[in-house]
């Protein structure tokens, strides 16, 4: 996968740089918040190399990459600048229907607590793994050691408002510096103890209620949220010469108050009442609860909705210190998808699909469900319902013996400490949970089965081998014995790929395949097949055979940069081609005046679903009616 060109391609396909606000990432998504969604090529996008989807949800654009999300995120935030709220931005019109209320809440839940996400997970693991290490008598609790690596542990949880304090602050477009002096204000040891005191505390003659605010999640964001409107009005009636102290002071003054009297109490109760919601849903059908859950998460993540649960789970974590709900759900729910892509690998014929499938069954049982969820359960639908069997299933034992998480981790085979507990039990549970939805789940997607995708049939109609040999003849890919022929898509010189002054190119990293430096600006079908992919900025065409082979015609390097500029395509999607048609036009002069090399890869992009990929590495002047690669 080349990680630059992916961000390049996403950027230009969401509507490029200017309509990108925000942009951060998951574990597996790219999440983008954009000025106007409607212009994002969703369609597109799914079809480039090295996506595995992509959806409009939650108030934000979401697309699926896998575990190389960083490394694209990375590329992407080199080319796009995301700190645009300086500039002039699109006012778009708010829905305030239900769904569109949803999505401005799920997105505000998803950009506050993503970026957090890592500590939280960090300290959860490492209590888990202090108590395994009490537990097996490794390590004393009386110890020092014990006692510092305890608060090590405890900081993410009990400075939790901090946290929050920043994300929130650049969710809500204020000064996080200011924001995070308010969680300081909240978690003052002189404020503490005041509030934990026996008097009543009141500030200018109005109570103050005694609220605990370490761990505490709702109150901070509530009171970022309102700074930011203070901040904004504070600016517009501060001078410039004084702005610099006179601005926080009053935001001070004005949020500060309002914050301890009325926004933290209120926050304290919203969470407390959330917590007591999902208490009261589990006390009344109990065990169903978690069934229910484990039989959605599959449509739940893949909206990107699980991110709106992160207020529950924080809040049961911080007390009573266990969820037993959304992350126990996770569990049946991942595992079972896992398994499910690990049996779709055992059993299908089809190479593409069984290497696509193992992956991403072991990247499900290890919390990564992404990659099983878009890339096999979707596409084949029915081991989808074979998963939520076994997730139902698993969910089930779960729910009977109230299974219990101690940390925001995703939940697989590798995090599975974070559900040690000092009842021993607890652990066994887990992975008695893991084990039923695995096995329910892989048996499930045998015995319901699922339609394979097999290449095709090795008897689609193609000249003979006689007929290869024939100069006269146009000659569509062929199969021969167990061969299969790309013709040179190009007049001009061909040369070994190795030899392209491009790292991505050269190194394979796309596929094998070869290079032909053009003399002739036209492009020709190489093989009789469909056109997959054609690129919005016109310089590349991806192609299939009729026999599989897929097939990247990148005409020039860096040449996405002209925009279309200087090409000319004649082909849509999904168009059926046939060998010898003119796929494309390109000014050659042009493209080189603009300072561009014009040498051409011809990539074999599933290069791995074959033995052998041979390229004719002898420097000859070629054209569409000579061989140029040769798949085994």
């Amino acid at each position: 996968m080349n990680h630059k060109q992916l961000a390049q391609s996403i950027t230009e396909l969401v509507g490029g740089n200017d309509n990108i606000n925000t942009a951060i990432h998951c574990s597996t998504r790219l999440r983008l918040t954009l000025k106007n969604s409607d212009v994002a090529k969703t369609e597109e996008i799914k079809k480039l190399d090295g996506v595995i989807g992509a959806v409009n949800s939650g108030g934000q654009y979401q697309v699926i990459i896998g575990n190389d999300v960083g490394y694209v995120y990375n590329e992407l935030i080199k080319i796009v600048d995301t700190k645009q709220s300086d500039g002039v931005q699109e006012k778009q019109k708010t829905d305030y229907s239900p769904k569109g209320l949803f999505n401005i809440f799920a997105s505000v839940i998803a950009g506050i607590f993503q970026p957090i996400i890592p500590a939280i997970a960090a300290s959860g693991m490492l209590k888990a793994l202090l108590l395994l290490a009490t537990v097996t008598g490794v390590m004393s609790k009386e110890s020092q050691t014990y006692t510092v690596l305890s608060v090590m542990a405890d900081a993410a949880f009990y400075f939790l408002p901090v946290l929050l304090a920043y994300s929130s602050a650049n969710k809500f477009k204020t000064n996080p510096f200011v924001a995070v002096l308010f969680a300081g204000i909240m978690l003052h040891p002189n404020m503490i103890g005041l509030l934990g005191g026996e008097d009543p505390v009141s500030f200018i003659g109005l109570p103050v209620a005694s609220v605990q605010y370490a761990t505490s999640v709702v109150p901070i964001i509530l009171t970022v949220w309102f700074m930011s409107y203070i901040e904004r009005f504070a600016d517009k009636i501060s001078p410039g010469p004084v702005k610099i102290f006179l601005k926080p002071l009053i935001v001070i003054l004005i949020v500060a108050p309002i914050a301890l009297i009325v926004l933290g109490p209120l926050g304290m109760y919203l969470g407390t009442g959330m917590s007591n919601l999902i208490y009261w849903i589990q006390d009344k059908i109990g065990w169903l609860t978690v069934v229910i859950m484990a039989i959605l998460m599959p449509l739940i993540v893949m909206f990107g909705m699980h991110k709106v649960f992160y207020p529950i789970i924080f809040a049961a974590l911080a007390s009573p210190g266990y969820e037993t709900l959304v992350l126990v759900a996770m569990l049946a729910s991942n595992m079972a998808q896992g398994a499910g892509a690990l049996a779709v690998s055992f059993k299908t014929k089809d190479a593409k699909l069984k290497q696509v499938a193992l992956s991403a069954g072991i990247s499900g049982v290890f919390g990564i469900t992404e990659p099983a969820l878009y890339g096999v359960h979707l596409r084949l639908k029915k081991t989808l319902f074979a998963c939520m069997i076994g997730a139902g299933i698993g969910g089930l034992f779960a729910g009977i013996v109230s299974l219990k998480a101690y940390a925001a981790v995703g939940p697989g085979i590798a995090s599975m400490p974070m559900f040690i507990s000092e009842d021993n039990m607890n652990i066994v549970y887990a992975i008695i949970t893991m084990l039923i939805s695995s096995i329910v789940a892989f048996i499930a997607v045998y015995i319901i089965g699922f339609q394979d995708v097999t290449p095709a049939a090795a008897s689609v109609a193609g000249p003979t081998v006689d007929q290869v040999e024939d100069k006269s003849v146009i000659k569509p890919a062929v199969q021969i014995k167990s061969k299969k022929v790309v013709f040179a898509p190009l007049e001009g010189t061909a040369i070994p790929l190795r030899e392209v002054k491009d790292e991505a190119f050269s190194q394979e990293a796309m596929g094998q395949g070869m290079a032909i430096h053009p003399s002739v600006g036209k492009v020709f079908a190489p093989f009789d097949g469909t056109v997959e992919t054609v690129f919005r900025t016109k310089h590349s065409i991806g192609l299939r055979s009729v026999e599989g082979v897929e097939l990247l015609i990148h005409v020039g390097l860096d040449t996405v940069k002209l925009k279309g500029q200087h090409f000319d395509v004649k082909v849509t999607e999904g168009e059926q081609i046939s060998h010898g048609q003119l796929l494309m036009e390109f000014d050659l002069a042009a493209i080189q005046a603009a300072g561009y090399d014009t040498t051409t890869p011809v990539i074999v992009t599933n290069s791995s679903d074959y033995l052998e990929v041979l390229g004719n590495e002898s420097t000859q002047v070629t054209g569409p009616e000579k061989p140029l690669i040769t798949v085994l």
